[in-house]
């Protein structure tokens, strides 16, 4: 191979593949913090609904309140959970690992040449584009009504 193939090896390596991976496995801990979050929030919220009513039960001067919170906040923790699955972290999470491990065993593969590698590191990116699609397809899309 030519010190030119070498630099090209180098650049692709840096700026395609590192820095795809660098972006899958940043967003990949993003989305297990945020799923991990909300898990903890709603956690939070059904035990103090617990709480709320388990006050409620037992307070003289309160129980209105007690029993009001106890009924609301099993919504608020409702809530976070339809959050957490509107945006789809855990699938998000798992995309992202999937294509880490793929573009990954892809561009790491010893023997084959630098043109092999470039077609399969290349074609674990349209694979994860495509997973994307199918995330994506079971969202409705809002039409406009028709006149």
């Amino acid at each position: 191979m030519s010190a030119r193939d070498d630099e090209l090896r180098a650049f692709y390596t840096k700026y395609r593949i590192d820095d795809q991976l660098s972006f899958y496995t940043a967003r990949r801990a993003e989305c297990d913090r945020a799923a991990g979050q909300a898990l903890a929030v709603s956690a939070v919220l059904l035990s103090l609904s617990s709480a709320a009513s388990a006050l409620g039960g037992v307070s003289s001067g309160w129980t209105t309140w007690w029993t009001a919170l106890a009924a609301i906040l099993p919504a608020a923790s409702a809530a976070v959970a339809g959050y957490t699955q509107l945006y789809a972290f855990e699938k998000q999470a798992k995309l992202d690992g999937d294509a880490v491990r793929a573009v990954t065993a892809a561009a790491r593969a010893s023997g084959p040449s630098f043109t092999t590698i470039v077609e399969r590191t290349e074609a674990a990116f349209r694979q994860e584009h495509a997973q994307w699609g199918q995330l994506t397809s079971g969202i409705d899309s809002a039409e406009p009504p028709k006149e």
